[in-house]
């Protein structure tokens, strides 16, 4: 899950480490601190390859 600011360059990931809650806990935490529109991708699970 990806979500990111539609206003600034603001933006966090579930690609960087971060659990689904934590995402969503910053991105409401990134509204109310600036009134900034926030929006949501979900990312598709990571491909295993094995060799």
């Amino acid at each position: 899950m990806r979500k990111y600011c539609l206003e600034c360059d603001w933006q966090v990931s579930t690609a960087d480490g971060y659990t689904e809650k934590e995402v969503s806990e910053a991105a409401i935490d990134h509204f109310v601190e600036t009134g900034h529109t926030v929006d949501s991708l979900r990312l598709p699970p990571p491909v295993l390859r094995q060799n």
